[in-house]
């Protein structure tokens, strides 16, 4: 039984049963009315605005239990959602705590948590003051390879769906965003015009210290790494060192023969990137901004 719920049908269903009750050609009383809502609450989930707005109090028979069984499935299916999402809050207001900070195995305590609460891979670390959370009722979920890591007071948004591949790093109070809002948000549905932006940090990335990761952003490559402070506001290619506020490409990580025998080192020949895309981001995205730079500085 959710109380919390029962609590509100209660106190919502006399109001609303006063107001079905005013209503012209309505002969059951505000009594009646009420006791029927409590009805179609405890056999079908019926929530009292919906019978309200649906007029069921009206209906009869097929056209009655139809229209409730649409809404039962509908409303359990919210109430699990709510139900998780008040308990991801407990469990945040417990295991982010700072007290598991005062030994290596309250460390590793928490890091079991984590993992056992997210679906985390192995040997993922989570830092104090972590928070991982989902809003707008989206069924989304965050998925992680081995090896990750989530430092100190870093903030992580998967309502848009988030994956995080083998050995990234995300670094202290960086923060990442998966969904946005549309303009015209403030039209009441459940989404509240929420936008999803589903990302996937691919392995071996580094998210610096207070890096924002805006919403839109659907990839970060292999390797790439995000320099302290930096907002990134799209996709940024494997390997390449951006910084900035919009972030922008400084660099890569090595240099396209390194990055290529890297590759071949590291990953099966099916999973490698091809020479020509590392060849052509570099050029692309540092080689010729770089000979720009210099064509500047010798006016």
């Amino acid at each position: 039984m959710d109380f919390r719920r029962l609590r509100q049908v209660c106190r919502y269903g006399w109001k609303d049963a006063a107001a079905i009750n005013a209503e012209d050609g309505v002969k059951k009383g505000r009594a009646g009315i009420f006791l029927d809502m409590l009805g179609c609450y405890f056999k079908y989930n019926v929530w009292t605005n919906q019978y309200k707005k649906e007029r069921i109090y009206a209906l009869e028979g097929d056209q009655r239990r139809e229209l409730c069984l649409k809404y039962k499935e509908k409303n359990l299916k919210r109430d699990r959602w709510v139900k998780d999402f008040f308990d991801n809050y407990k469990f945040l207001n417990k295991w982010s705590s700072f007290k598991y900070e005062r030994s290596a195995s309250l460390q590793e305590k928490r890091c079991n948590a984590y993992r056992k609460r997210y679906g985390l891979g192995e040997d993922c670390f989570v830092g104090y003051g972590v928070i991982m959370h989902r809003h707008h009722y989206k069924d989304s979920s965050i998925r992680t390879g081995s090896h990750c890591g989530f430092s100190e007071h870093s903030d992580i948004d998967y309502t848009g769906g988030l994956v995080v591949e083998d050995h990234v790093w995300i670094s202290e109070g960086a923060k990442v965003f998966t969904h946005n809002h549309s303009i015209d948000f403030v039209r009441k549905d459940e989404s509240k015009g929420c936008v999803a932006t589903p990302l996937t940090i691919h392995d071996r990335a580094w998210i610096g210290a207070r890096a924002m990761i805006m919403p839109g952003v659907f990839e970060i490559g292999r390797g790439a790494m995000i320099a302290a402070d930096s907002c990134i506001k799209k996709k940024i290619p494997p390997y390449a060192v951006v910084s900035g506020n919009p972030a922008k490409i400084i660099g890569f990580r090595m240099t396209p023969d390194e990055i290529i025998e890297f590759e071949n080192n590291t990953y099966p020949e099916q999973e490698r990137i091809s020479p020509d895309t590392i060849k052509r981001n570099y050029d692309k995205f540092f080689r010729s901004r770089w000979k720009q730079v210099q064509e500047w500085t010798t006016l």
